[in-house]
C-alpha cells in the first residue's frame, strides 16, 4: 500500500488504482481473518485509492462507481462502507476520521452540501483528537472549500487553519504513505485558497494561487484535481473577460483528459464552462456544442453540486437572442428546476443565479410581475447567505436594478445599480495590470452593462 501510494502523483492515475486493488484482494483472500490490523491497513488503502480515481468516479443509480479495467464498476459508497466497517472495528480514532472523509468526499458529489459538511467536521475533529496531523489537513481542505458556499469568512478561516498546520513538517505524519501523498494534498489546498480568493473578488490573489496549483498537478498522474483546478482557473479568466485564455487552457484541458474520460463529471464540467465562456463571448452557436456535450457528460456521472450549474448555462444558451433554437420558456422551467433541487442539496449559489436568470426570463416572457419576485428572492437570498463562491453578486443586482427600471419603478431601482458598480469597481482594484483590467470591464458583458448605465447617470469608473 506504502507502494501505491508512492506512485500516487507520480504514475498514471490508473496503475495507482490497481495496484491498491491488488491490496484490498489480498486483504479480502484472508476473510474475516483478515480484521485487526489488517483493518487499518484497508481503511489507508482505500483512502489512497479513492484519491486516486476520482476522475472516474460514477453516480448514476445514487452510488458513485470507480471503473477502471480489470477491475468492474464498484460502488464508490460500497467503498466507504468498507472503510467505515473497518474503522469501527477498531478503536482508533485516526482510522474513523480517514472513512469520515471518506464519506464527505462521497456525500458531496452524491447527496447534499449538509451531510458532507457533517461529515468532514466529524473527520477533522477525530483526527484532531488523534493527533493525525495529515488526515485533520486533508479533511480541513475540503472542508474549507465545501464551507465557503454556505459561510465564506468561516470557509476561509478553516483553509487558513488548513494551511498552517501544513507547514509543519512531513515527519509529524504517523503514516508513510501520508508523506506520499503530501505534495498532492498541498497542491489542493492551494487551489482552494485561491478559490475562495476568487469568491471574494481578489482576481489577481486567486490567479497566482491556482497556477501555483495547476504547476503541481500532472493530467496525467492526477488527473481528478488537474481537472478541477482548471475548471476554477477558467471560470476566473472568463470572468474577468480574458476569453481567449480561458479557451485555450480548457479546450486543451478537455482535449488531454478526452481518451480517459468518456462519462466523467470533471470533463463534464469543463465541457460546460467552455459553453459558458462562448456564452459570455456572445457566441452561442460555438457554446452549444460543448455545453450539450457537458450535460451528457454529467447525466452519466451525475454530481449534485454540478448539475444545477450546467443546467443554468443551459438556461442562459436558450434564453440567448442570437442562439437558433431559442426557447425562453424552457430555459424558465430549467431555471425552476434548479431552485428546486438547490434547497434540497443545499447549494446556495445556483439557486441564487437561477432565481436571477428566472427573472430576466420572466421579463422576456412578458411576465413583470413574476420577474420581480423572482429578482427580489435573489436579492434577499443573497444578503441571507453574504458572498458566494464564483457567483457574481454585481450581476445579481443589476438584474433587480433593471427590472424595476423596466416596472417604471427608477427611484427604488437606482441603489441597486449604485451597490453593483461598487462590487464591480472593488473587484476591478484587485486586478492590478491596467490591460487585465480594462478588460475586465469593457469584455464582460455584465460589467459593461453596469458601467454603460453608471455612465448615463453621470458616473464614471
Amino acid at each position: 500500500m506504502v507502494s501505491a501510494a508512492a506512485r500516487y502523483g507520480r504514475e498514471p492515475g490508473e496503475e495507482v488504482v490497481r495496484a491498491c486493488i491488488a491490496v484490498l484482494e489480498s486483504l479480502d483472500a484472508f476473510g474475516p481473518a483478515s480484521h485487526g490490523d489488517a483493518d487499518g491497513l484497508r481503511v489507508r488503502t482505500l483512502r489512497v485509492l479513492l484519491t486516486a480515481s476520482e476522475l472516474w468516479w460514477r453516480d448514476g443509480d445514487g452510488e458513485g462507481t470507480i471503473g477502471i479495467e480489470p477491475w468492474p464498476a464498484v460502488p464508490v459508497r460500497a467503498l466507504v462502507a468498507q472503510a467505515e466497517a473497518a474503522a469501527s472495528r477498531t478503536a482508533d480514532r485516526a482510522l474513523r476520521a480517514t472513512a469520515r472523509h471518506m464519506a464527505g468526499q462521497h456525500l458531496v458529489v452524491t447527496h447534499s452540501l449538509d451531510a458532507a459538511l457533517t461529515a468532514l467536521t466529524e473527520a477533522v475533529e477525530l483526527a484532531r483528537a488523534a493527533g493525525d496531523t495529515f488526515t485533520e489537513l486533508e479533511a480541513l481542505t475540503d472542508l474549507g472549500h465545501c464551507t465557503v458556499g454556505r459561510d465564506m469568512k468561516l470557509g476561509v478561516s478553516l483553509l487558513e487553519r488548513a494551511e498552517t498546520l501544513a507547514s509543519r513538517p512531513p515527519d509529524a505524519f504517523p503514516h508513510p504513505e501520508q508523506a506520499q501523498l503530501l505534495p498532492m494534498t498541498l497542491a489542493r489546498l492551494t487551489g482552494h485558497i485561491g478559490v475562495a480568493a476568487f469568491d471574494r473578488g481578489a482576481f489577481d490573489t486567486a490567479e497566482s494561487r491556482l497556477r501555483d496549483s495547476l504547476h503541481r498537478l500532472s493530467p496525467r498522474n492526477t488527473p481528478g484535481p488537474f481537472a478541477k483546478m482548471t475548471n476554477f482557473l477558467g471560470q476566473l479568466l472568463t470572468a474577468a473577460g480574458r476569453f481567449e485564455e480561458a479557451e485555450s487552457l480548457l479546450t486543451e484541458a478537455v482535449g488531454r483528459l478526452a481518451p480517459r474520460a468518456t462519462a466523467s463529471t470533471h470533463q463534464g464540467y469543463n465541457l460546460g464552462l467552455l459553453g459558458k465562456l462562448y456564452l459570455e463571448w456572445d457566441r452561442p452557436g460555438q457554446a452549444a456544442p460543448p455545453l450539450l456535450a457537458g450535460w451528457d457528460h454529467l447525466r452519466a456521472a451525475p454530481h449534485v453540486s454540478l448539475l444545477p450549474l450546467l443546467r443554468n448555462y443551459l438556461g442562459e444558451l436558450l434564453m440567448h437572442p442570437s442562439y437558433a433554437l431559442r426557447d425562453v420558456a424552457r430555459a424558465c422551467e430549467l431555471f425552476t428546476e434548479t431552485v428546486e433541487e438547490c434547497r434540497r442539496t443545499g447549494f446556495q449559489r445556483s439557486e441564487i443565479a437561477a432565481l436571477m436568470l428566472g427573472a430576466r426570463g420572466a421579463l422576456q416572457l412578458g411576465d413583470p410581475q413574476s420577474a420581480l419576485g423572482l429578482s427580489e428572492r435573489a436579492v434577499e437570498r443573497l444578503a441571507e447567505t453574504g458572498e458566494m463562491p464564483a457567483l457574481r453578486s454585481e450581476e445579481v443586482y443589476f438584474t433587480r436594478y433593471e427590472i424595476l427600471l423596466s416596472a417604471g419603478r427608477q427611484e427604488q431601482a437606482d441603489p441597486w445599480l449604485d451597490r453593483a458598480r461598487s462590487v464591480l469597481l472593488a473587484k476591478g482594484r484587485t486586478i492590478a495590470d491596467p490591460d487585465a483590467r480594462d478588460a475586465f470591464y469593457t469584455r464582460v458583458p455584465t460589467s459593461r452593462s453596469i458601467l454603460a448605465a453608471s455612465g448615463q447617470r453621470g458616473h464614471t469608473p
